[in-house]
């Protein structure tokens, strides 16, 4: 007995659209389904239970543990066995992933990760094009487009300024032109400036709600309203005394730290806990239910330090995945508005968990954009 005919018909149907993403790299546009889609994918095609995964090689093929970030590079080869009655069907794919951390155990993990990642989507790949075949034929006939809301039936493409003028790059994705200028806004470190870069960019916005009207998160926001309102935000930030500098720390004159939260215009303080930390990695994902969970930091939570996640209060659950998948995806508020998750409350709920409920929790500022998407670990 082989598998059945359902089962054949849909790995060999259309991979919609809204299911791959796509990254600028040397100057080329390239597509790739996430992860922890691909997997999802699996169990439903295959059943929870009928199918498993195993990294049977890898390799630790880089490393420099000289430079910070520490950094290296693995390969890695893993087996999908599939069972198909009383037949198994196994494939094996192979794949590279890069990492860094502050130490070179999270650089490891990063990386051995992204390459047991790459190598089980390439495995999968194999069956079909709802794995992502689809996206190795150039003309992508095995794509199922939308009819309108991606700019790309017409070639459209998104084009990215920066404050001085400069083309930054052109985008066939809209998310990707997203997540780029949202990076940009939080890096301006002038009102002049921001002003000038939505300024310069405003008529691509423009062009975003009226060409891509279904562009919006599960609670029906338009992506370029959520642009519109980092923009608002970041503003009233750097108009604030101190402006950017604001969120790298304050000093005294003699060059030490001083505690923010005692001033007049305070900001968060950034609790380190890592019995915390602890208890939110032994939480459930919040995505997908999974557990072992790690703890990830909402980096939009608060406002940047230079060389600081946020508090340790702003900590919830996921699967190594679901970290990777937010990781890669880059517009962090965006990614959780998708989901239709409140992650604020579920992070205010976890840290009243550990800490009682009369504890008072520190009031956060409004959030900006996060940064750009980073590979996943353990501590985030």
């Amino acid at each position: 007995m082989a598998f059945t005919d359902a089962q054949l018909r849909t790995p060999s149907g259309k991979l919609q659209e809204k299911h791959f993403r796509t990254r600028e790299l040397h100057g080329m546009t390239l597509s790739y389904i996430e992860g922890w889609h691909a997997i999802d994918e699996a169990n439903r095609v295959f059943g929870f239970d009928g199918w498993d995964r195993e990294t049977v090689w890898a390799e630790r093929v880089w490393e420099d543990g000289r430079h910070e970030p520490k950094a290296c590079a693995y390969a890695a080869r893993v087996r999908i066995r599939v069972r198909a009655g009383d037949a198994i069907v196994c494939r094996d794919g192979s794949g590279v992933g890069h990492g860094t951390g502050a130490t070179l155990g999270e650089a490891h993990e990063s990386a051995l990760k992204e390459a047991e990642t790459d190598a089980t989507k390439r495995a999968l790949t194999t069956f079909g094009n709802l794995f992502g075949l689809a996206l190795y034929d150039k003309t992508q006939a095995g794509v199922r487009r939308s009819q309108k809301g991606n700019g790309w039936a017409g070639g459209f493409t998104w084009t990215l300024v920066s404050a001085k003028g400069d083309l930054l790059a052109k985008h066939r994705s809209p998310q990707a032109f997203c997540a780029a200028l949202r990076d940009l806004i939080a890096k301006a470190l002038t009102p002049e400036d921001l002003d000038i870069l939505w300024m310069r960019n405003s008529v691509s916005v423009a062009q975003l709600r009226t060409l891509c009207p279904d562009l919006r998160t599960t609670q029906g926001t338009h992506y370029g309203d959520i642009l519109d309102r980092l923009y608002q935000e970041q503003l009233q930030r750097l108009k604030l005394p101190g402006g950017a500098q604001e969120q790298g720390g304050a000093r005294e004159e003699g060059g030490g730290s001083i505690d923010k939260s005692e001033l007049a215009l305070s900001t968060p303080k950034r609790h380190r806990d890592e019995a915390h930390r602890k208890f939110v990695g032994a939480q459930p994902c919040l995505i997908c239910g999974r557990s072992p969970a790690q703890a990830h930091h909402l980096r939009f939570a608060q406002p940047r330090s230079m060389g600081s996640k946020v508090s340790d209060e702003y900590t919830v659950p996921l699967c190594a995945i679901h970290h990777r998948a937010l990781h890669d995806d880059g517009p962090e508020e965006m990614w959780w508005e998708a989901h239709g998750t409140d992650v604020l409350k579920e992070a205010e709920r976890l840290w009243r968990e550990s800490h009682g409920a009369k504890q008072e929790r520190t009031a956060p500022v409004a959030p900006i954009a996060a940064e750009a998407a980073t590979p996943a670990d353990a501590a985030d």
